[in-house]
């Protein structure tokens, strides 16, 4: 919508200098029209580099997983391989009655810009179950009037996403 208003601001300081006749509203609605459309601009730029009207959501989560071993076998294992400094691609199940671990957190090579703000690893803590906890950091707009006035389809607000899966100490963690 900003680029709408930008757009008739622009007209109504051109219709403003160059067709009214009379020198004092000539001024006055040239200046006013002009003023806000500079105004505009400075708005939009501020939105687009800084943010404006708009803060950080921070929203974590928890899945619980299961170990790429058959059932049966004695040893609990997931599998990692290592794509980057502090990314990981990691081999586990989904559901416990998966027949096979499936890679999860493969970088999407269709879409860079998000494969680079996604990442993944692993640690070993003090739980009983295996677990995905996500941290998703995301920019959303403060109120419903600044989402109108700069929204735009394709608005891409994802700061980062996190995965960090949490095995228990007695589980294998089989690098590659």
């Amino acid at each position: 919508m900003m680029i709408w208003i930008i757009a008739l601001l622009a007209f109504l300081t051109f219709a403003s200098w160059m067709l009214l006749a009379t020198k004092w509203l000539r001024i006055t609605l040239g200046t006013v029209f002009g003023l806000l459309f500079a105004l505009a601009i400075v708005l939009l730029s501020a939105n687009m580099d800084q943010h404006f009207g708009m803060e950080k959501k921070t929203v974590t989560s928890t899945e619980q997983v299961y170990a790429a071993t058959p059932a049966q076998s004695p040893v609990q294992a997931v599998a990692a391989k290592k794509i980057g400094p502090a990314r990981y691609v990691l081999v586990y199940k989904d559901h416990e009655q998966d027949p096979a671990a499936k890679a999860h957190f493969v970088p999407d090579s269709k879409d860079v810009v998000r494969a680079v703000k996604v990442r993944a690893d692993y640690e070993q803590t003090q739980t009983s179950t295996a677990q995905v906890k996500t941290v998703t950091e995301t920019w959303i707009y403060r109120s419903n009037f600044w989402k109108q006035l700069f929204q735009h389809q394709h608005d891409d607000r994802l700061i980062s996403e996190h995965h960090t899966l949490q095995v228990p100490e007695n589980w294998q963690i089989q690098q590659q």
